[in-house]
């Protein structure tokens, strides 16, 4: 009986999908992943088309959101809680509420689909889904991997040609992805004391990251953001980077860089000056940090005007 049903809906979708232009046509809507804008605060969901320049990244954030990410070309490293996988062309991958996320060293003209809904367009209340984790890699090579696929791509669809009925449409789509993935994809029952103890991790270094963000212009040792999160500097190092795949220092100065690239292409001040906005002493060290991570000069940064990728907001 449930291989029935199962076959029905894969039928289903296959019969849905077959007149849709996928992947790289025109129906997409090409947007830099800047906030993560709903469209309607009355129905929370966006789609979004990201294309990705070469020394370009994500910066490690979170929402309240559920995300499903799918790789389009390229590859790139998607870190997604404490793992770090290599994403390549045709990938999928699922988000947790709240759960940390970024995306490094992108390549190969890495490109990205991003789907976030809200759990309220499902009619989904905190209590339902705050001890919920499922497995972040969708494998497409199982059936059931392929119907998560299927539905992903119908509800971009309909959010992207809006035809009469398309809010109940998405609705339905939405709510697949999140049976299936909690039907299939849900990980190991937990003990509430590890599921508090790793909660309690998380919102300790959410808290740091905030606080990274409004006082990166400062200098900030290990020393100080180990103490920030109760940890030993040595424990701190090693636990910063299992939880974002980057080093405490190289997350802060990427986040230095990323503010330094919004002042360049949006403001007209001298590279000097954002050298010293951003907290870097000596413009000959801001410089060479600025290539060591974008590959190029602030000055030709200016001249490209390719503007950063924005994270999403923190709920």
């Amino acid at each position: 009986m449930i291989v029935g049903i199962i076959g029905f809906v894969s039928l289903f979708l296959a019969l849905y999908l077959s007149n849709i232009v996928i992947l790289g046509g025109s129906v997409m809507r090409k947007a830099l992943y800047e906030n993560t804008q709903l469209a309607d605060a009355a129905f929370p969901m966006n789609v979004f088309h990201t294309p990705f320049q070469d020394h370009q990244f994500l910066t490690l954030h979170w929402h309240e959101h559920f995300e499903f990410i799918l790789i389009e070309q390229g590859e790139a490293t998607i870190q997604i809680g404490e793992q770090s996988y290599e994403g390549r062309a045709g990938d999928l991958f699922a988000i947790n509420s709240g759960e940390l996320h970024a995306v490094y060293h992108p390549k190969n003209g890495f490109t990205l689909f991003a789907v976030v809904f809200h759990p309220s367009l499902i009619g989904l209340k905190t209590s339902d889904f705050i001890d919920l984790r499922w497995r972040n890699r969708i494998d497409l090579g199982q059936e059931h991997g392929k119907l998560i696929h299927q539905a992903l791509l119908g509800l971009i669809e309909e959010f992207q040609r809006k035809k009469s009925g398309y809010e109940q449409a998405i609705v339905a789509f939405a709510q697949l992805l999140f049976t299936w993935c909690r039907r299939w994809y849900k990980t190991k029952d937990e003990s509430d004391n590890q599921l508090l103890g790793v909660q309690r991790k998380a919102t300790r270094f959410k808290e740091l990251i905030a606080y990274v963000e409004q006082h990166y212009t400062d200098k900030i040792t290990v020393t100080q953001a180990a103490s920030f999160v109760h940890l030993s500097p040595y424990h701190f190092c090693k636990a910063f980077k299992k939880m974002t795949g980057i080093t405490f220092v190289h997350f802060v100065n990427l986040y230095r860089i990323h503010e330094a690239e919004r002042l360049l292409l949006n403001t007209s001040l001298s590279v000097s000056e954002i050298a010293d906005r951003i907290g870097c002493g000596s413009i000959n060290g801001f410089s060479k940090l600025f290539k060591q991570i974008k590959g190029f000069s602030p000055k030709h940064a200016r001249s490209l005007k390719i503007h950063p990728l924005d994270n999403a907001p923190r709920d």
